[in-house]
């Protein structure tokens, strides 16, 4: 095995002796840090299962800033001192049981940016790890998990606010987790409108998934009831992908925590928002969310109130075409008036 890039690029990995340790191959290595390329320099890496130490050194030659190799094999932990006996970098090596290491990080509130699992693979130690490490909170809110295993075992994600991309390499897999990004955009929906949508479809664009929270401004008179008002919500988002609706009394703060919400998302139609989106965004800033502003010319013009009116006089152009069904019902057209 060698290095493949990097400052240490063509030095030699020894793998320790014996058959209980399989080394990642130069190729799949190659493979794994080409997907990784962008994440490792200045990270804070994890290698489980180290074994050589050879993903671990591959971070450090690509510039990850420090890295933990964890083995609980005498063997490993000597391979791993030689192998970095001649090189430089900011490095703890432990030798430890895997479960033993994850509950002291998880004790002093450790995170990592890129944590390697590449256990035997007839164990299930590594779903074991992952598990761990996802409800102890271990990675930081960009980091990855990188999982090895064998191609004839499938690995399926349970965790909710996560996703997973699968690399099948042969007789080797690597699943590839990490958080997803949850963007909350907070609004009354008296109705849901065309400039609604559109942020919502800007916003899709950029996370993962989109929380359409339908809330309650205690300064505001709604037209149609807090169920008529989801129910639009929900028509829009039951149409896209990644997009879910909800109804909450909470602020847009409460409920971006409980969803896992890493951002707000909120339509700007120009100066006349300008202080009110300004004192919205200091708040939530105050609870801890930042807030995403999206600017659609098309429909600065377009306001609630004003599609309301056009709804009264029968024009449907201001609503998503999904919604019209709902708006010509008559509970709907009741509250119109």
């Amino acid at each position: 095995m060698r290095v493949v890039a990097g400052k240490f690029k063509g030095k030699n990995v020894i793998a320790p002796k014996g058959e209980a340790v399989r080394p990642t191959t130069t190729r799949i290595k190659e493979t794994l840090f080409n997907i990784l390329q962008m994440d490792v320099p200045q990270s804070r890496v994890l290698d489980l299962f180290a074994g050589s130490g050879s993903l671990g050194i591959e971070s450090l030659s690509r510039g990850a800033q420090h890295v933990v190799f964890v083995d609980k094999s005498k063997d490993s932990i000597n391979a791993i001192k030689y192998n970095l006996s001649t090189l430089s970098g900011d490095y703890d090596i432990v030798n430890s049981d895997f479960a033993a290491y994850l509950n002291s990080a998880a004790f002093i509130g450790k995170k990592f940016d890129l944590i390697f699992i590449d256990p035997p693979y007839a164990s299930n130690m590594g779903e074991i790890a992952i598990d761990f490490i996802l409800s102890h909170d271990l990675l930081t809110a960009d980091g990855k998990i990188v999982f090895e295993h064998g191609s004839e075992k499938p690995y399926t994600l349970a965790a909710v606010g996560y996703k997973q991309r699968t690399k099948k390499m042969g007789t080797v897999t690597a699943e590839f987790i990490s958080r997803k990004r949850i963007a909350l955009m907070a609004g009354s929906y008296d109705p849901f409108t065309r400039g609604h949508e559109a942020v919502l479809d800007e916003a899709l664009e950029m996370f993962d998934e989109v929380v359409a929270a339908c809330l309650i401004n205690p300064d505001k008179q709604y037209v149609f009831s807090d169920e008529q008002r989801l129910a639009l919500a929900q028509a829009v988002c039951e149409s896209k992908k990644g997009a879910r609706a909800l109804f909450s009394r909470d602020d847009a703060a409460a409920v971006a925590r409980e969803v896992g919400a890493c951002m707000l998302v909120r339509g700007k139609r120009g100066e006349r928002d300008e202080k009110y989106e300004e004192d919205m965004a200091a708040y939530n800033r105050e609870h801890g969310f930042e807030t995403c502003f999206i600017e659609l010319p098309i429909y600065a013009d377009l306001s609630a109130t004003k599609a309301r009116e056009m709804l009264r006089a029968g024009d449907m152009s201001a609503v998503p075409p999904c919604t019209v069904e709902l708006l010509r019902s008559k509970e709907y057209a009741a509250r119109l008036g």
